[in-house]
């Protein structure tokens, strides 16, 4: 059933990437340029580079729960059969920011604390955390409501969504990987591609929706 669910979410990502596109990849390149502005002409100094990495790294966090937020919600009201405008998503998003940002911020520390415990506790810790972004957005629950029920209900998920985002996310990291090996001297090009690689990632979110919909509809995984 993991292929299938894979399939559905390609599916639904070729039909939508235009919109997708349009509510993400504004966000994504601000983030980039900003980046290697910053960087730019940077020479060995340590405190710059962390000052530098500091600023770039805080505008990306203000900006995720923004664009990610407007992306889940445009999920939702396809699947609906009222698919909101760029516009209205953004809108839309714009209401959930605190308590989405605050879910994220909480996530990355329970898997980081995860990863350093040896990698494999980070992982199981990020699959059962899969389904927070979806709790706190669509159903309005707080960041520690959304982690507990992500937590309780992505039990039964766990082998579909670890085979389906571990297929995707190891699949968009080798061809980052392999272009960037391949594109090592021609900073923009790089530059162009990562772009093109982060907004790819809404496909593994994607297919995490599908099985939280499956969930939501009382199914139980294959």
């Amino acid at each position: 059933m993991t292929l299938d669910y894979l399939r559905q979410s390609l599916f639904f990502f070729r039909n939508h990437a235009n919109k997708l596109a349009l509510i993400q990849i504004p966000f994504l390149a601000l983030v980039s340029i900003v980046q290697y502005q910053l960087l730019q002409g940077i020479d060995t100094d340590t405190d710059q580079i962390r000052h530098s990495i500091f600023i770039s790294s805080s505008l990306d966090l203000a900006l995720m729960p923004v664009y990610w937020g407007a992306t889940l919600l445009y999920l939702r009201s396809v699947l609906q059969g009222e698919p909101l405008g760029v516009g209205q998503a953004l809108v839309m998003g714009l209401a959930c920011w605190g308590r989405l940002l605050l879910t994220y911020i909480l996530t990355a520390l329970a898997i980081s604390s995860g990863l350093l415990l040896f990698i494999v506790p980070g992982i199981y810790i990020g699959i059962r955390l899969a389904f927070a972004e979806f709790y706190c957005v669509m159903e309005g629950k707080g960041p520690l409501q959304s982690i507990s029920a992500s937590w309780n209900t992505t039990k039964e998920f766990f082998w579909p969504l670890f085979q389906g985002l571990a297929l995707i996310i190891g699949l968009l990291l080798a061809i980052e990987l392999t272009l960037g090996q391949m594109l090592n001297e021609q900073q923009d090009l790089m530059m162009l591609v990562s772009l093109v690689i982060q907004f790819l990632g809404v496909v593994p979110t994607i297919f995490a929706y599908r099985l939280y919909c499956v969930m939501k509809e009382g199914d139980r995984p294959a």
